[in-house]
Parts: structure tokens; C-alpha cells; sequence
């Protein structure tokens, strides 16, 4: 295990303090915290393993989705009680590209080489920072600022939502009725439940083609929660907030509908949480 019950609970308090919705209480958000002084170019060097030729994917691609009205939410007789789900809505989006894999360590590690920017949270855990696995750690800070780097953004909600259900309403990426087999999911409702194969840590991006979304994108449910740009009504400006769920969560947390909206000054850093970028054509 990553830690003791005491570890994993007393870290769940933190982020039940920064989240705005008492609901918080029941999303399973690992924060680890972890020390060491290895440079970008350690970890680069030391995964000559699993160096880009190795991974059978392109983790640069971006998929386009075209412009157009959506239906966001879910309506009352599948809204979620213990959700931070909202009712159903259609709204326009405008078209934009987005980031088919979650951001992995390997991009991130050369972000850092070139920026210098500070190390994420248990950058040096081998169950976490293998080159293919999505980068975790972070806050949102962190993931605006790659994302700047990289000459992309953080997708809106809006956009998030879109991407993951397609136009048609669905509750998950691959259709309304949830499968474990199609992510990486605690299955058996406990951190220890799993059957996916990876039990206490984030898979490596693309693991899961069965949970595509219409618009091609993997690991939209599970695997790692995403940052995403979040407007608040009730603070009258831009807020943040996770969607889709991790490898920590299963069917509840995992629609595509679900959200956990933070401040914007939450410093917080999980090992559940990364994020992908967005761009405009």
C-alpha cells in the first residue's frame, strides 16, 4: 500500500478543507507528499526503460471537436445525491483541439528541464513516475503553467464535458451504464478492491481503448482526476475543478457529469489528480 489507513485518512481531511462542497467528503483523493532532490534530467536518465520509442502511442496527439451546441448535466431522475452533478443544460461551445492522452511525467519531466519550474508533489515514488504514466501532483497552478509552456490551456468545463460524452448525453464516455473493465477504477469499493491490474496507482495513458470517448480520447473516466477551468456564480469569477474521476473512484465519481470545484487559491497536490490541455484551432 502507499501508506497506512491513518496516512490515507488524515490526507483526505486536506482536501475536504479545500474543496468548496461539503459533498468532498466522499471522493477518494490520495495526497501524498513526498521529498528528494532529483533534477528532471535524473529522471530522464534514469527511465531509459521506457524512453518514448517504447511507448506505442503518440502522447502529443490532439483530436479536434467541432463547434456546436451540447448537452451538459444530467436530468432529475439521474441526478447523483451525493454528486456535485448539475441539471441539464445545452450550451454552445466553440470548436477547439484537445490533448488525446492525459499529460504524462515524460512530457512534464522536459517542461521542468526547460523552465525550471518546481517538481511536483512525489516526483521521485517509483509507483507513480514511471514516463508513460499521467504526471499527478500538481495543482492547478502547475497545470496552467505547463500548459503555457506547451502553448495549449486548460479546457473549460464546458469543453471537458463535450470531449468525454460526445453530444448525445451519455453518463460515461463509452455509454450510460458503467464497466469497470473500461478504465482504471477501484472496483471493489476500497483502494485495495481493484481487479484492473493497477490496484494503488495510475495506469500508463491509452491502457483502456474499450473506454474511448465518441471523440477518441482515452482515460477520460478514471485514471486520474483532470483540472479543469471551472466559472463560479457564487464568487463571481473563474474557479477550478477536477473531473472524471481516478483511479481511487468508481461508478459514482467517474461520469462525466460529476465535478469537485475548488477556489482558486487551493494549493493542493494528489495523487490522484493530473490534467490534459487544450487549444484553439
Amino acid at each position: 500500500m502507499f501508506h497506512s489507513l491513518l496516512t490515507h485518512f488524515s490526507m483526505k481531511a486536506t482536501v475536504k478543507h479545500c474543496a468548496i462542497l461539503s459533498l468532498i467528503v466522499g471522493l477518494n483523493i490520495n495526497l501524498i507528499s513526498c521529498g528528494g532532490d532529483e533534477t528532471p534530467e535524473d529522471f530522464i536518465d534514469s527511465q531509459t526503460s521506457l524512453a518514448a520509442s517504447d511507448i506505442p502511442i503518440d502522447v502529443e496527439e490532439m483530436v479536434f471537436v467541432s463547434a456546436g451546441e451540447v448537452r451538459l448535466g444530467t436530468d432529475s431522475k439521474t441526478l447523483l445525491t451525493f454528486g456535485t452533478e448539475a441539471d441539464t443544460r445545452t450550451v454552445f461551445v466553440a470548436a477547439f483541439y484537445i490533448d488525446k492522452y492525459e499529460v504524462t511525467n515524460k512530457q512534464y519531466a522536459e517542461f521542468l528541464s526547460e523552465t525550471g519550474h518546481r517538481k511536483p508533489k512525489f516526483w521521485e515514488d517509483p509507483r507513480l513516475n514511471a514516463p508513460d504514466q499521467p504526471v499527478v501532483g500538481v495543482n492547478w497552478e502547475d497545470a496552467e503553467a505547463y500548459a503555457a509552456w506547451a502553448g495549449k490551456r486548460l479546457p473549460t468545463a464546458s469543453e471537458w464535458e463535450k470531449a468525454a460524452r460526445g453530444t448525445d448525453g451519455r453518463l460515461y464516455p463509452w455509454g450510460n451504464d458503467y464497466d469497470a473493465a473500461r478504465g482504471n477504477f477501484d472496483d471493489g469499493g476500497s483502494m485495495d478492491g481493484s481487479t484492473d491490474g493497477y490496484a494503488m496507482t495510475p495506469a500508463p495513458v491509452g491502457n483502456f481503448t474499450s473506454g474511448i470517448s465518441p471523440y477518441g480520447l482515452h482515460d477520460m473516466a478514471g485514471n486520474v482526476w483532470e483540472w479543469v477551468v471551472e466559472w463560479s456564480e457564487t464568487t463571481d469569477g473563474q474557479t477550478y475543478a477536477i473531473r472524471g474521476g481516478s483511479w481511487t473512484n468508481g461508478a459514482g465519481d467517474t461520469r462525466t457529469t460529476v465535478a469537485y470545484i475548488y477556489p482558486a487559491q487551493c494549493s493542493d497536490h494528489s495523487s490522484s489528480v493530473g490534467f490534459r490541455c487544450v487549444k484553439n484551432p
